[in-house]
């Protein structure tokens, strides 16, 4: 063979041995670390299990001081329990990340290697198409040289397509490796969202602690003496503002008309009044941002064609009506209080405009936001009325179809004391 063959043949079998030498780097913990971190987000479930456990039990019980304090006592430890399993959770996503970068990296350089090959290859053809044939055998000593070399070539051609192949594969590995890998992100975004909800619910429930120790000076007859002067109050309770965001003309609610709101969606729906009240005072909870964004900065891009399209049919300008604001994890947009995208609530618009007879219906309008989440609500299978179909309810209204995801159950847990705390006040204005 000629010295120029020679040197690219030992330039492609390099590359090749190179290829198969595979070197992942190390992520930032060990698959054994991994292991004992399951082993602790396990055992972090049990006790968020038991917190919830020890929660429900007491709640059937009678109100005393001592089994409120209890509740409140065991809420403090099932978040800070849910914080702790987060960090976890966040430990090994970012490893899992680390790992699936590095072999996004390793894929890319197999494939450069193989491109180069590639490259090799066709320059060795290249060489063999620019010689006639009988030149070739006559610079041969002997025919079997020849022969040999007519082999090789078509050994070459054979690794022309093979590299073609694995080139393809690999693309497509890349890209689904790519795409798993924004899930992942995805998910590390949401982790810290959580994280920070949860904080901020335990910050809530060691202060509401504190004030019902200060106001009954750990005595039970004050705190009797509480429960009874509230139980009573029924107006006190129908007045309280109900804080309602993304809303436009009404203003602001107070909880018996936004109970009257409720009742309505209920009857075309079927979903049980407080439940929905806890929803939406949830969403405007997590919403902090609600009407805070212009949907020229803070909706998604594919969502504003959708949002226009709302606003023509409102006659109304998309400039001044309120989106939620894009926050760091993630793409705002959301309108009123029922906080859905724009696609969203044209899937629902015709269906609302038939309940509420309001045509087109508005998302930033009370009675058509309520109605929107009841028929959503109804959709995802609350009008079963048991506390497991509710949940489940709420969590997709969060989530979508990552509602079983166990790191958000406290969305749906708090969804549920938020809807009992509010029944009980409806059925003392409703007995009254």
């Amino acid at each position: 063979m000629t010295k120029l063959i020679k040197l690219n043949l030992f330039i492609v079998f390099a590359i090749l041995a190179s290829l198969l030498a595979f070197n992942f780097a190390l992520a930032d913990i060990t698959p054994e670390e991994e292991v004992e971190m399951e082993i602790k987000i396990k055992e972090l479930e049990e006790k968020i299990s038991a917190y919830k456990a020890n929660i429900n039990t007491n709640q059937q019980k009678a109100r005393t001081l001592e089994n409120e304090i209890d509740i409140l006592d065991n809420e403090i430890g099932q978040i800070e329990s849910e914080i702790q399993r987060i960090d976890l959770i966040i430990i090994t996503l970012n490893s899992k990340i680390a790992r699936k970068e590095t072999d996004i990296r390793e894929i890319e350089r197999q494939v450069d290697l193989e491109k180069t090959a590639l490259s090799e290859l066709i320059k060795i053809i290249s060489i063999y198409d620019d010689i006639s044939l009988f030149e070739v055998i006559l610079s041969r000593n002997r025919f079997s040289d020849f022969l040999s070399e007519v082999r090789s070539l078509e050994n070459f051609q054979d690794r022309i397509q093979i590299t073609l192949t694995e080139i393809r594969v690999l693309k497509e590995n890349i890209e689904e490796d790519k795409y798993r890998l924004g899930l992942e992100k995805d998910e590390q975004f949401a982790l810290k969202f959580v994280q920070e909800e949860q904080r901020l619910s335990l910050d809530s429930k060691k202060t509401q602690k504190d004030t019902l120790l200060k106001q009954t000076k750990g005595q039970e007859d004050l705190f009797s003496q509480l429960v009874e002067k509230t139980e009573k109050d029924v107006q006190a309770i129908k007045s309280r503002l109900y804080f309602l965001k993304g809303i436009i003309s009404e203003g602001q609610l107070n909880f018996g008309e936004a109970y009257q709101y409720a009742k309505y969606a209920s009857i075309y729906t079927g979903i049980r009044p407080a439940f929905l009240l806890a929803i939406l005072s949830r969403e405007t909870g997590l919403g902090r941002n609600i009407g805070t964004g212009t949907w020229r900065v803070d909706m998604k891009p594919s969502q504003q064609k959708y949002y226009l399209q709302i606003c023509d049919e409102l006659g109304i300008s998309p400039d001044k009506y309120p989106v939620s604001k894009k926050v760091w994890y993630g793409w705002g947009g959301a309108m009123g209080p029922a906080q859905f995208m724009p696609s969203t609530w044209l899937g629902y618009k015709d269906r609302v405009s038939q309940i509420t007879g309001n045509n087109p219906p508005s998302p930033w309008n009370v009675k058509d936001a309520f109605v929107a989440s009841a028929l959503y609500l109804t959709n995802k299978g609350a009008t079963k009325h048991d506390y497991y179909s509710e949940w489940k309810a709420a969590m997709m209204y969060l989530a979508g179809s990552n509602w079983n995801k166990s790191y958000l159950s406290f969305y749906g847990d708090q969804v549920m004391a938020l809807a009992a705390k509010f029944q009980k006040e409806i059925n003392l204005f409703d007995n009254n």
